[in-house]
């Protein structure tokens, strides 16, 4: 009983991480479309969110007010910019949970490869950088409470 309660918060967690990173390059990307479940089969929150075509929306969901406005000025001055992102994260990555047995907040720390492209007036840029993502999530995993990106190699 405990493996099965244990499975199924690693799995919560790994569909919210999942959905964090596909629904932020969306919401920078400009791209307003609903979530495809044949193209996305690892995106498994549920059809009421997967169906909402703007991504912020979908972030709002499961993502905490303070930290969607934390993230609302980088945006605009990323579309500011007039650069285009093509995503591409890579395949697989790592996560890394604490805290699953209550008492404080868990934290996740996922690990992943970008080779996205940034298209802008100056040309093609390929991206080919390792990240990582902190997240601090709610005790009852329901949403992410904060989550900062920075690059691989990078305190």
């Amino acid at each position: 009983m405990r493996d099965q309660l244990r499975e199924r918060q690693i799995e919560r967690v790994h569909t919210l991480t999942y959905a964090l990173l596909l629904d932020l390059v969306a919401w920078f990307a400009d791209l307003r479309e609903p979530v495809d479940e044949r193209l996305f089969p690892e995106y498994r929150l549920p059809a009421a969110i997967r169906g909402l075509a703007d991504p912020r929306d979908r972030l709002a969901s499961y993502c905490s007010g303070r930290l969607l406005a934390a993230w609302g000025p980088a945006r605009r001055r990323w579309l500011e910019h007039g650069a285009r992102l093509r995503p591409d994260l890579g395949p697989s990555g790592t996560l890394e949970i604490e805290g699953l047995d209550g008492g404080r907040r868990p934290l996740a720390v996922a690990r992943f490869r970008d080779r996205s492209v940034v298209e802008s007036d100056a040309g093609r840029r390929y991206l080919g950088r390792d990240w990582v993502v902190t997240e601090r999530l709610a005790a009852d995993l329901s949403r992410i409470e904060n989550a900062a990106f920075r690059l691989a190699g990078r305190p």
